[in-house]
């Protein structure tokens, strides 16, 4: 059943960056609005919302989660990690989660997964994506999957990251320089979070989230330097041994496995409905960076 406002909606993730956007939408919408995490203390600056609950938990016990899902009509999961701490993480938060929400009672569900999510992907990432959008549509047929490209916005982790490193930095390398990414604003991604959660048109389906244009990803970080030549690509034979520093590093400033996703690219590729199919604009990232982004405030 669509949600309507009033209703209590469970976000999964909803401190972290597309949940904060998410939130500022819904409650501004007239929704209840519930986030759990296992550091509330770090997250008060949510509880100026009147109708939000700052809830303590563990969303990966059973226990929690299933108390977290009680009187809401709805669960939006944007839970998701970029690297595993420990083997068999993609699988727990990426396989597992959204398939429990189902099992442990949840109503509508509505997933956000990656652009080329898919069980066979080299990538472990994508592979696992993939894997949990499979175990959610067997669970809950009626889920709404959103499949974002590159998620961009105010204190993201992509334009804020090489801001950070161009700082400190005379020059910047980058690996796969010409991986093609299709970024899209964060607020256009809350929009139609929004939009899967009281439409109920979009039962079953699969969204493909992309920008209106796509840009190589040295084109994407020269934008963000506004000095071109201090962004070069690096040659191809240190890009491995460059993802294996990263690993040892926290995934800093990349890990093999996020240049594993790099190469596979993130554009759409039509196979699903997207923004033009829910009659939505999309902002381009050249404007909303030289408009909303430049700004060092935003980092």
């Amino acid at each position: 059943m669509a949600a309507r406002p009033g209703d209590c909606i469970l976000i999964l993730g909803g401190a972290g960056f597309v949940g904060r956007a998410l939130i500022v939408r819904l409650h501004a919408a007239g929704y209840r609005l519930r986030v759990v995490t296992r550091h509330p203390e770090r997250h008060r600056d949510l509880l100026v919302l009147p109708r939000l609950e700052l809830r303590a938990g563990d969303i990966h016990r059973d226990t929690d989660l299933q108390d977290a899902l009680g009187g809401c009509a709805a669960v939006v999961n944007l839970v998701g990690i970029l690297n595993e701490s420990r083997r068999g993480d993609f699988g727990r938060v990426h396989e597992a989660l959204p398939e429990r929400c189902v099992h442990l009672g949840a109503g509508r569900v509505v997933h956000i997964s990656a652009l080329g999510a898919d069980p066979g992907a080299s990538s472990r990432y994508l592979a696992s994506k993939g894997r949990g959008e499979l175990r959610l549509r067997a669970a809950a047929p009626g889920a709404v999957i959103l499949r974002p490209s590159l998620i961009y916005g105010p204190r993201d982790h992509f334009v804020c990251r090489f801001r950070g490193l161009l700082r400190r930095l005379p020059f910047l390398l980058l690996p796969v320089p010409e991986a093609r990414l299709s970024p899209v604003a964060v607020f256009d991604v809350a929009a139609v979070l929004e939009r899967a959660l009281t439409d109920p048109h979009c039962d079953g389906k699969t969204y493909e989230l992309c920008g209106p244009r796509s840009f190589s990803f040295i084109e994407l970080v020269r934008l963000i330097a506004g000095r071109p030549r201090r962004v070069w690509p690096m040659p191809g034979f240190l890009g491995a041994l460059f993802g294996r520093l990263g690993d040892l590093f926290g995934g800093q400033p990349f890990s093999s496995e996020q240049l594993r996703m790099l190469a596979a690219g993130s554009v759409c590729g039509g196979a699903h409905p997207g923004f033009s199919d829910l009659g939505m604009a999309q902002a381009d990232f050249e404007v909303v960076l030289k408009a909303d982004l430049m700004d060092p405030g935003t980092c």
